[in-house]
C-alpha cells in the first residue's frame, strides 16, 4: 500500500482493531500508517495511546486455561453426525417403499380399468390381480344349480 492510500478513517480502524503498536498492524499497511502518523503527530498520536492504553489492559487479564473436565463433558454431549451410509440406506429403502406402492396402485388401476366394477367383490378383486388380469373365470357369477 502506498503512502498515499491510507485515510485518516482506516488509521482508526486499524489502532482499534490491532492496537496501539504499528508492529502488530498487517504488514502491507504499517509503512502508510507510519507516514500518515508523521504528518498529524497529536492527533493520530492521542488515538494511538489510547488503544495503546487499553492494550496495557488486556495484558493485565489473566489468560483463562482450558478446564479438561469441562472439555471432555463438551465433547462428549455433542450430537455426532449421522453416518452417511446409513441415512443412503434409508433413503433407499424410502424410495423402493414408494416405488412398490406405486407399482401396486398402478396394477390395480390397469385391472379395474379392464372390469365393470358394479361386477366385482374384494375376492374377485384380489384373484383378478393376483392372476394379473386374465382370469375371467373368477368375475363371473356362479351358475345356479
Amino acid at each position: 500500500m502506498s503512502e498515499m492510500s491510507l485515510s485518516r478513517d482506516r488509521f482508526l480502524a486499524l489502532a482499534e482493531a490491532y492496537g496501539g503498536d504499528i508492529a502488530r498492524w498487517p504488514e502491507p499497511e504499517r509503512e502508510a500508517a507510519r507516514a500518515l502518523l508523521l504528518q498529524d503527530p497529536q492527533g493520530l498520536g492521542h488515538h494511538l495511546e489510547a488503544a495503546a492504553a487499553l492494550d496495557r489492559l488486556l495484558d493485565l487479564a489473566p489468560a483463562g486455561a482450558v478446564d479438561a473436565a469441562l472439555l471432555g463433558r463438551l465433547v462428549s454431549t455433542a450430537p455426532r453426525p449421522a453416518a452417511s451410509a446409513r441415512r443412503w440406506i434409508a433413503g433407499l429403502g424410502a424410495a423402493l417403499g414408494l416405488g412398490v406402492s406405486a407399482m401396486a396402485g398402478v396394477t390395480v388401476g390397469v385391472v379395474l380399468a379392464g372390469h365393470d366394477r358394479e361386477d366385482l367383490s374384494a375376492d374377485a378383486l384380489i384373484a383378478a390381480t393376483v392372476d394379473g388380469g386374465d382370469s375371467t373365470d373368477s368375475l363371473e357369477e356362479p351358475a345356479a344349480s
